[in-house]
Protein backbone atom coordinates (compact mmCIF):
# COMPACT_ATOMS: atom_id res chain seq x y z
CA UNK A 1 0.00 0.00 0.00
CA UNK A 2 2.69 2.25 0.99
CA UNK A 3 4.65 1.36 -2.22
CA UNK A 4 1.04 2.59 -4.51
CA UNK A 5 1.25 5.83 -2.67
CA UNK A 6 4.61 6.68 -3.13
CA UNK A 7 4.25 6.18 -7.03
CA UNK A 8 0.75 7.88 -7.03
CA UNK A 9 2.67 10.98 -5.94
CA UNK A 10 5.70 10.52 -8.50
CA UNK A 11 2.55 10.35 -11.14
CA UNK A 12 0.87 13.52 -9.73
CA UNK A 13 4.08 15.61 -9.16
CA UNK A 14 5.24 14.94 -12.92
CA UNK A 15 1.63 15.61 -13.81
CA UNK A 16 1.11 18.80 -11.84
CA UNK A 17 4.56 19.86 -11.44
CA UNK A 18 4.82 20.75 -15.43
CA UNK A 19 1.20 22.42 -15.53
CA UNK A 20 2.47 24.94 -12.71
CA UNK A 21 4.95 26.04 -14.77
CA UNK A 22 2.88 25.95 -17.83
CA UNK A 23 0.31 28.51 -15.34
CA UNK A 24 2.72 30.69 -14.73
CA UNK A 25 3.06 31.73 -18.39
CA UNK A 26 -0.32 31.35 -19.75
CA UNK A 27 -2.25 34.98 -20.20
CA UNK A 28 -5.39 33.18 -19.59
CA UNK A 29 -5.08 32.60 -16.28
CA UNK A 30 -4.55 36.16 -15.59
CA UNK A 31 -7.63 37.16 -17.10
CA UNK A 32 -6.49 38.54 -20.11
CA UNK A 33 -6.63 36.62 -23.62
CA UNK A 34 -3.27 37.05 -25.58
CA UNK A 35 -2.08 33.81 -27.33
CA UNK A 36 1.76 33.14 -26.67
CA UNK A 37 3.90 31.35 -29.57
CA UNK A 38 6.60 28.86 -28.66
CA UNK A 39 8.42 28.91 -30.24
CA UNK A 40 8.60 32.23 -31.17
CA UNK A 41 8.76 32.83 -34.81
CA UNK A 42 10.84 36.36 -36.50
CA UNK A 43 8.55 38.65 -37.48
CA UNK A 44 8.08 40.02 -41.04
CA UNK A 45 10.46 42.99 -42.10
CA UNK A 46 8.63 46.64 -42.62
CA UNK A 47 9.55 50.15 -43.79
CA UNK A 48 6.71 52.29 -43.58
CA UNK A 49 6.27 56.23 -43.13
CA UNK A 50 6.50 57.57 -40.41
CA UNK A 51 3.86 60.84 -38.92
CA UNK A 52 7.25 63.18 -38.76
CA UNK A 53 7.99 62.24 -42.78
CA UNK A 54 10.96 60.20 -41.78
CA UNK A 55 10.83 56.20 -42.86
CA UNK A 56 10.66 53.26 -39.85
CA UNK A 57 11.97 50.06 -40.58
CA UNK A 58 11.89 46.57 -38.16
CA UNK A 59 15.57 47.03 -37.50
CA UNK A 60 15.18 50.28 -35.99
CA UNK A 61 13.78 48.52 -32.70
CA UNK A 62 16.11 45.45 -32.72
CA UNK A 63 16.98 45.25 -28.78
CA UNK A 64 14.00 46.40 -27.74
CA UNK A 65 10.72 44.53 -27.49
CA UNK A 66 7.65 46.06 -29.18
CA UNK A 67 4.31 45.75 -28.77
CA UNK A 68 3.30 45.88 -32.90
CA UNK A 69 -0.28 47.20 -32.80
CA UNK A 70 -2.60 47.19 -36.62
CA UNK A 71 -5.18 49.90 -36.15
CA UNK A 72 -7.17 53.03 -38.39
CA UNK A 73 -9.08 55.89 -37.27
CA UNK A 74 -12.42 54.61 -38.80
CA UNK A 75 -12.23 51.07 -35.90
CA UNK A 76 -13.60 52.08 -32.34
CA UNK A 77 -12.49 49.43 -30.99
CA UNK A 78 -8.74 50.33 -32.18
CA UNK A 79 -9.52 54.10 -30.70
CA UNK A 80 -10.54 52.89 -27.42
CA UNK A 81 -7.79 50.76 -26.70
CA UNK A 82 -5.14 53.64 -27.89
CA UNK A 83 -4.96 55.10 -24.27
CA UNK A 84 -4.72 52.11 -22.55
CA UNK A 85 -1.85 51.22 -25.07
CA UNK A 86 -0.16 55.11 -24.54
CA UNK A 87 0.01 53.87 -20.56
CA UNK A 88 1.78 51.06 -21.74
CA UNK A 89 4.34 52.70 -23.68
CA UNK A 90 5.09 55.64 -20.80
CA UNK A 91 5.53 52.74 -17.99
CA UNK A 92 7.89 50.69 -20.15
CA UNK A 93 9.64 53.15 -22.43
CA UNK A 94 12.85 53.45 -19.97
CA UNK A 95 12.93 49.29 -19.85
CA UNK A 96 13.56 48.08 -23.39
CA UNK A 97 9.69 47.89 -24.65
CA UNK A 98 8.31 50.45 -26.69
CA UNK A 99 4.38 50.33 -28.64
CA UNK A 100 4.21 51.39 -32.07
CA UNK A 101 0.93 51.19 -33.94
CA UNK A 102 0.38 50.86 -37.81
CA UNK A 103 -2.36 52.73 -39.36
CA UNK A 104 -3.98 50.98 -41.95
CA UNK A 105 -5.40 54.54 -42.86
CA UNK A 106 -5.76 55.72 -46.61
CA UNK A 107 -5.90 59.23 -46.22
CA UNK A 108 -2.24 58.86 -44.21
CA UNK A 109 -1.02 61.14 -42.47
CA UNK A 110 -3.70 63.68 -42.83
CA UNK A 111 -6.56 61.00 -41.39
CA UNK A 112 -4.39 60.46 -38.53
CA UNK A 113 -2.71 63.13 -36.92
CA UNK A 114 -6.54 64.82 -35.39
CA UNK A 115 -7.25 60.93 -34.00
CA UNK A 116 -3.36 61.10 -32.17
CA UNK A 117 -3.35 64.61 -30.84
CA UNK A 118 -7.00 64.54 -29.28
CA UNK A 119 -6.02 61.01 -27.47
CA UNK A 120 -2.32 62.80 -26.69
CA UNK A 121 -0.63 59.42 -28.18
CA UNK A 122 3.14 59.57 -27.81
CA UNK A 123 4.45 56.15 -29.18
CA UNK A 124 5.40 56.24 -32.47
CA UNK A 125 2.83 55.93 -35.52
CA UNK A 126 3.78 54.55 -38.92
CA UNK A 127 1.90 54.89 -42.17
CA UNK A 128 0.25 51.83 -44.45
CA UNK A 129 -2.13 53.67 -46.49
CA UNK A 130 -2.02 50.36 -48.63
CA UNK A 131 -2.09 47.77 -46.60
CA UNK A 132 1.08 45.85 -47.62
CA UNK A 133 2.53 45.83 -44.54
CA UNK A 134 -0.62 44.83 -42.55
CA UNK A 135 -1.86 42.59 -45.21
CA UNK A 136 1.62 40.38 -44.50
CA UNK A 137 0.69 40.32 -40.55
CA UNK A 138 -2.89 39.07 -41.54
CA UNK A 139 -4.21 42.18 -40.29
CA UNK A 140 -7.80 42.05 -42.03
CA UNK A 141 -9.82 42.84 -38.59
CA UNK A 142 -8.53 45.57 -36.55
CA UNK A 143 -7.03 46.31 -33.73
CA UNK A 144 -4.54 43.63 -34.19
CA UNK A 145 -1.30 43.47 -31.72
CA UNK A 146 2.29 41.10 -31.78
CA UNK A 147 4.35 41.29 -29.19
CA UNK A 148 8.28 40.82 -30.54
CA UNK A 149 10.90 40.30 -28.29
CA UNK A 150 14.38 42.04 -28.51
CA UNK A 151 15.58 39.99 -31.57
CA UNK A 152 12.19 40.86 -33.96
CA UNK A 153 10.55 37.17 -32.89
CA UNK A 154 6.92 37.09 -32.45
CA UNK A 155 6.11 35.79 -29.07
CA UNK A 156 2.85 36.66 -28.69
CA UNK A 157 -0.25 38.06 -30.10
CA UNK A 158 -3.71 39.59 -29.50
CA UNK A 159 -6.93 40.12 -31.97
CA UNK A 160 -9.60 42.63 -30.69
CA UNK A 161 -9.05 45.69 -28.42
CA UNK A 162 -7.89 45.08 -24.93
CA UNK A 163 -7.24 47.24 -21.72
CA UNK A 164 -3.62 47.23 -21.84
CA UNK A 165 -3.08 48.85 -18.36
CA UNK A 166 -5.36 46.44 -16.80
CA UNK A 167 -3.45 44.79 -13.60
CA UNK A 168 -4.30 41.23 -15.74
CA UNK A 169 -2.43 42.80 -19.01
CA UNK A 170 0.67 44.84 -16.66
CA UNK A 171 1.40 41.35 -15.29
CA UNK A 172 1.10 39.36 -18.28
CA UNK A 173 3.39 41.57 -20.40
CA UNK A 174 5.66 41.95 -17.00
CA UNK A 175 6.18 38.01 -17.04
CA UNK A 176 6.87 38.18 -20.99
CA UNK A 177 9.40 40.66 -20.55
CA UNK A 178 11.16 38.72 -17.65
CA UNK A 179 11.13 35.15 -19.46
CA UNK A 180 11.79 36.13 -22.49
CA UNK A 181 14.82 38.10 -21.76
Amino acid sequence: MKKIKQMALVVLCAVLIPAFSAWAHDPSLHGFKLTTFDPPFPSPAFDLPTMRDGKSTLDDYKGKYVMLNFWATWCPPCLEEMPSMETVHQRYKDKGFTVVAISSDEGGKSDVIPFIEKLGVTFPILLDSDKAVSSVFGANNLPLTFILDRDGNVIAGAEGARDWSSEESLSVLDELIVVNQ
